[in-house]
């Protein structure tokens, strides 16, 4: 089980729900949920991001992946986030806080160091993240370096409703396709894992809350 954690970077307990929920699929069988919840104090917008993954061979679990991510944002920019990662046994802890001189990360695999004060976490909603150069993991705490390029128009179930959407590979240090919708909402994330391609399916969308977190 990860830990609580801290306050700084934590949601209040007032959001009524996830604006996004996904049933994450592995070589098209369920593995698990990824959800992400807002909610707006004064001028911080705080992120809640839950995933919980498990591939399983009848009654026994062959892996299990676990994250717990929480982002405060004001005016547009990340000041202060807190992660806890169990990889499979593996875990992890990052922090963040914004400073004069950037945005201070401290992380359990990678140390304390100073990312760029503007700089995009791997959490995909916010869709910034497709004119990035340089990504923050929030499972080890490290910069990534990467390339983001739009490939394509392509079709999203988003909660029973079809979108168009358009399609964009990231490659570098991360290599994933991202989807979003014409009003730039986050609507899949598809990569390899263990020789299987990972999707997200969405299973609830909460559109007006989603585009009052965008503003």
């Amino acid at each position: 089980m990860l830990p609580v954690l801290g306050a700084e970077a934590a949601a209040p307990a007032t959001s009524p729900g996830p604006a996004l929920s996904f049933r994450v699929e592995r070589g098209s069988d369920p593995i698990g949920t990824h959800t992400v919840s807002f909610t707006r104090k004064g001028d911080d917008l705080h992120v809640a991001i839950d995933i919980e993954l498990a591939v399983s061979f009848g009654p026994i679990t062959l892996f299990r992946y676990e994250h717990r991510n929480r982002e405060t944002w004001r005016d547009g920019k990340l000041v202060a986030l807190e992660t806890a990662t169990n990889d499979d046994g593996t875990e992890y802890r990052v922090s963040a806080k914004a400073t004069e001189k950037g945005l201070e990360v401290t992380s359990s695999a990678n140390g304390t160091f100073i990312a760029p004060a503007g700089i995009i976490p791997t959490s995909y909603w916010n869709p910034a993240t497709v004119s990035q150069k340089q990504l923050l993991d929030t499972q080890k705490g490290r910069i990534l370096n990467v390339g983001i390029t739009p490939t394509g128009m392509r079709e999203a179930n988003a909660g029973g409703e079809i979108l168009p959407v358009r399609e964009y590979e990231m490659t570098g240090d991360l290599k994933l396709k991202l989807w979003y919708s014409p009003k730039m909402e986050w609507l899949n994330v598809i990569f390899r894992a263990r020789g299987e391609d990972v999707d997200y399916r969405v299973v609830r969308i909460d559109r007006q809350e989603l585009q009052v977190a965008l503003q």
